[in-house]
């Protein structure tokens, strides 16, 4: 919706509520501008009007702090608004809609993009309703007493807003654009950081640099490209302005020299008329802070506004009848239209309670599509689907919304006392207290049948399980089904599994991970100092502005010849003009060297990132940075510029009066000091906690949608939902606290810049009066300025952590270790002790062990991720096949790229190798998640790793979700290559065809 306030007051009642309460304010401080007026004029003139003018002075300040706290409050509580509705509509549109706008981009548009509010509604709002309110009634005192002005003012006035409307609708597209491009760089930093470990191990992450330099330009051109023009609205309202004013401050000299009007008359008048068109130029300057803010809503309003077939299964299952008693799945003739084909094709059964149905097929005959279509996430394109009773849902690849297991289960089942019971029977109790991240894939399996099960114990009649053991061990593995067989007991189970079941039963065990110890230590940031000069320079022209034109008022009263007044006029024009062109060179100057810190950070922090592998790294590329590059101009610049000015202004005040110069220097100081610890004080922490608050609800924001097609299975999303509300509430909580902080300091300002007038007022001298007014926008960014310093460090510290250059290690051709001891950072104790492993070249390794023994570790070791605590290592070049095939949303051909540039029937001859003769002639088809199975996908990151030049091929579980057939065949291809392979299986008969065996375990696999 179009206008200046888009679809907020249709979506969000704070909205609605900071229109009355703002407008309501401004109507009051535009009584109390008028009576500062009045007074101050008396004050100047005649030394009477004191009381008038102390009470005005402490009116507007008290309103100016109400103002900011209801400004603040309204942004909170719109951003909790929209968020809620935006996060709602997305779940209801399931996780297909979700895929295919990308979670990255929901994210950002939920954190990010709603952030942005802060601007509209504390500099954009209140300046909106001020220019509607107080420029007609300050009007209406000056055509009371001076209509001659009033005239000019009603003729110069409309151009502002006319102004300020042709740019708007120029810089609209350029707005999108920036915002699309803020939310590509989102999704394309999450693409990079995902495939992290694999570009490392290719040696090709540190090249990545590149790209994320270019990434970062191109976010910064686009802005800057916004800006620019944002900017220059802002420069044609500035000199429209001041231009305006100096017209009115001649016209009044003139008239004063002939003897037409009084002193008084045209004091009140010079100070009025600015503020006739400050609200309308500060409308306009604001205007592109709300941009992105309006932009972000339109896209919420999209959202929450489109039109939707309807909701998933699940949600139609919680919102409509009561839950089924009994359960039963029913499916006759199922088919799926994908890549060209149908996947699955005429597949039709029928479970219920006792019985488990297990879905059988090659990788890509559409299992995990079944499921998809069970669960209502996917259409079929024929055949019948029936599901009477709730689901509990056990994917290929599960996802977690809380941050330790214990946390999931009681987010899928409130308030359940038999968690510790379930997990145990997966053999995951020693799992539910750590953080989720730390988990191997085994480990995250496991929590995830604990899940579904659980859901199970608490009436779930409907148990999915795409592959639920596909990364256990066998020891394991057995538990897990026999947990299974005892679910079926009053839930009808459908399976799909490329595993055998195995008899044997041992304990396993896991290594214990805590927070991982990377030192952060923020190096000083660079002062942005030629926009901070620039600013300067542009302040000094306002106040010498002011001067001039007060003084060519006092010197136009003593009725001089009017050429006499000449040198002032053209004074006067000159600083209008300078101060607007000034402020808007030190704008574009100030974002421009901050765009180019946060790029020189965002390269610099993948690197350290490449060193160290860090998990929260898209919120370290992307929020962080930002946070650093937006809080730079607003922290480290406004304290140089109100130091500059206020020397200024002091040192001219000396020249005229040196006891108004101590006078004027002693308020400034003080206020300088007071209104920022003020402001600090008040807030107690908010600005620190906000920030972490933001903080965490981006990443519970993106968690969830991540995490959403298992949440949605298990019903979990509202109780997620819920959370997240509540954590927005607090946020809330603590905006408000920085907006009190916030308002109080800016009421300082205003009040010791009204005392410095008051005071100086006394002399008689009408530049002494009137010039302290001047200082407030200045010394008005102090206090904000302070309270999100702490922030600006944090920020800063979590992109300079400690990430020392690791030597390049000789390599070899053979692998030897010798008594080496393996510790994960933050662990309690080694997982790998005295280590001893010494395999010649071509050698076929198959490395087996319960789930949580350390396969995953001595991988780590031999990729280089992990440095050894002691012992002799020698290792050849690698490469690798993980568990999660780490693939991004490109092409075939890109993917398979990243392990070396290769020509096309290179590619293809790894395909064919990799066992996907079919994909050969797929080159240029985009991976989607949705539309690769998990053994697909798989095989892609073996071709890829097949491409590699390497020494060792490091392949950790490649037929985890391959039939028997296939995966014989793979395995066969792979003994051909020739070169070392060490392979993790939990299939005895894999290990079995293997020149070695590396027990990590028991003995039971020899």
């Amino acid at each position: 919706m179009r206008g200046p306030l888009g679809a907020l007051p249709q979506l969000s009642k704070n909205a609605r509520r900071a229109l009355v309460g703002v407008g309501a304010l401004a109507f009051l401080n535009a009584l109390a501008l008028v009576a500062q007026a009045v007074a101050l004029a008396s004050v100047i003139t005649t030394r009477e009007g004191l009381p008038l003018l102390a009470v005005a002075i402490l009116a507007r300040a008290g309103l100016s702090w109400a103002t900011e706290s209801a400004a603040a409050r309204a942004a909170a509580g719109a951003k909790e608004e929209l968020r809620t509705q935006l996060l709602a509509k997305s779940f209801e549109r399931g996780p297909g809609w979700i895929a295919d706008r990308g979670t990255a981009e929901l994210s950002v548009l939920a954190t990010k993009g709603l952030d942005a509010l802060d601007a509209y509604f504390t500099r954009y709002l209140p300046a909106l309703v001020t220019a509607v309110i107080v420029p007609p009634l300050a009007g209406a005192w000056i055509l009371f007493t001076d209509w001659p002005s009033a005239v000019l003012i009603a003729i110069t006035v409309p151009l502002i807003p006319v102004f300020a409307a042709l740019i708007g609708w120029y810089t609209e597209k350029r707005v999108q654009k920036a915002a699309d491009v803020t939310e590509l760089l989102s999704a394309q930093l999450l693409e990079l950081l995902r495939a992290l470990p694999v570009l490392t191990v290719f040696g090709r992450a540190k090249q990545q640099a590149t790209a994320v330099k270019q990434i970062g330009e191109q976010h910064r051109k686009a802005t800057m490209g916004t800006l620019k023009i944002a900017f220059l609205s802002a420069l044609v309202l500035e000199i429209a302005a001041s231009l305006s004013v100096a017209l009115i401050a001649v016209g009044v000299g003139v008239r004063l020299v002939h003897g037409d009007m009084t002193l008084m008359t045209a004091l009140v008048v010079l100070i009025l008329a600015p503020e006739c068109y400050l609200p309308l130029r500060a409308a306009g300057a604001a205007h592109h802070a709300s941009e992105d803010g309006l932009e972000s809503v339109r896209r919420v309003a999209d959202v929450v506004a489109g039109s939707h077939a309807g909701p998933p299964r699940a949600l139609q299952s919680h919102e409509s009848s009561p839950r089924a008693l009994s359960g039963r799945v029913r499916v006759a003739d199922l088919r799926v239209l994908r890549r060209g084909g149908f996947a699955p094709d005429g597949v039709s059964f029928e479970v219920r309670p006792g019985e488990i149905y297990r879905l059988e097929g090659a990788s890509g005959a559409g299992k995990s599509t079944t499921f998809q279509v069970l669960l209502g996430f996917l259409e079929a394109t024929d055949g019948t689907v029936e599901v009477e009773g709730d689901i509990a849902y056990v994917p290929q690849k599960p996802a977690f919304a809380a941050a330790t297991p214990r946390a999931e289960l009681e987010l899928t089942v409130p308030g359940a006392d038999d968690i510790e019971q379930v997990a145990h029977e997966v053999v995951a109790s020693h799992l539910l207290d750590r953080q989720i991240t730390d988990l191997s894939t085994g480990e995250r399996q496991r929590v995830a049948v604990a899940r579904a099960l659980l859901r199970v114990r608490h009436g779930a009649t409907v148990l999915l399980l795409d592959e639920p053991t596909a990364h256990l061990d066998p020891v394991t593995s057995r538990k897990v089904d026999k947990a299974i067989k005892r679910a079926s007991a009053t839930a009808a189970v459908v399976l799909a599994s490329h595993r055998e079941k195995e008899a044997t039963e041992e304990e396993t065990f896991a290594r214990v991970v805590t927070d991982e110890t990377q030192q952060e230590r923020p190096k000083r940031l660079p002062i942005p100092w030629k926009g901070a000069g620039l600013g300067v320079l542009a302040a000094v022209a306002g106040i010498a502005l002011t001067a001039l034109a007060a003084h060519l008022i006092a010197r136009a009263a003593e009725m001089p010849p009017i050429l006499t007044l000449s040198v002032l006029v053209v004074g006067v024009r000159t600083f209008a003009l300078s101060k607007g062109v000034l402020r808007y060179v030190e704008r574009l100057v100030t974002h421009h060297e901050a765009f180019k810190l946060a790029t020189n950070l965002r390269v610099e922090l993948w690197l350290r990132l490449v060193r160290t592998q860090r998990r929260d790294g898209l919120q370290r590329l992307v929020e962080d940075t930002d946070t650093v590059r937006d809080l730079v101009p607003r922290v480290l610049v406004p304290p140089v510029v109100a130091i500059g000015a206020g020397i200024a202004t002091t040192i001219l005040f000396a020249f005229i009066d040196p006891a108004a110069a101590l006078t004027l220097g002693g308020l400034l100081l003080a206020a300088g000091l007071a209104a920022p610890a003020v402001a600090v004080w008040t807030e107690r922490r908010a600005s620190t906690k906000l920030a972490r608050g933001r903080r965490k609800v981006a990443g519970d924001t993106i968690n969830a949608l991540v995490a959403a097609p298992d949440l949605l299975a298990h019903d979990a999303h509202h109780r997620l939902l819920a959370q997240l509300h509540a954590e927005d509430v607090e946020l809330a909580g603590e905006t408000r606290k920085q907006a009190f902080g916030t308002g109080a300091a800016t009421a300082i300002v205003l009040l010791a810049t009204g005392v410095a007038a008051l005071v100086c007022a006394t002399t008689g001298n009408p530049v002494l009066g009137l010039v302290p007014l001047a200082l407030a926008e200045p010394l008005a960014a102090l206090p904000l300025a302070a309270q999100q310093r702490r922030a600006l460090r944090e920020a800063s510290a979590r992109l300079q952590f400690d990430a020392p250059e690791r030597p390049e290690q000789p390599r070899g051709k053979r692998i030897r270790l010798e008594n080496v001891d393996v510790r994960w950072p933050g662990a309690t104790e080694p997982t790998l002790r005295d280590l001893h492993l010494n395999i010649e070249p071509g050698t076929h390794v198959a490395i087996v062990g319960p789930s949580g023994s350390g396969k995953s570790t001595l991988f780590a070791l031999l990729l280089g991720f992990l440095q050894p605590e002691r012992g002799i290592v020698e290792l050849p070049r690698a490469t690798w096949c993980p568990q999660e095939p780490m693939l991004v949303s490109t092409t075939v051909r890109e993917n398979l790229r990243m392990s070396g540039a290769h020509d096309d029937e290179q590619l293809r001859e790894a395909l064919r190798n990799a066992c996907l003769p079919e994909w050969v002639d797929r080159l240029d088809t985009v991976i989607r998640p949705d539309q690769v199975s998990g053994g697909e996908a798989q095989r892609l990151a073996l071709a890829r790793a097949l491409l590699h030049d390497a020494d060792v091929v490091l392949l950790d579980e490649p037929t985890a979700h391959l039939d028997e057939p296939t995966a014989r065949t793979l395995l066969d291809q792979l003994r051909r290559d020739g070169r070392t392979i060490l392979h993790i299986t939990h299939r005895p008969d894999e290990a079995a065809r293997a020149d070695l065996v590396l027990d990590l375990g028991t003995p039971a696999y020899r």
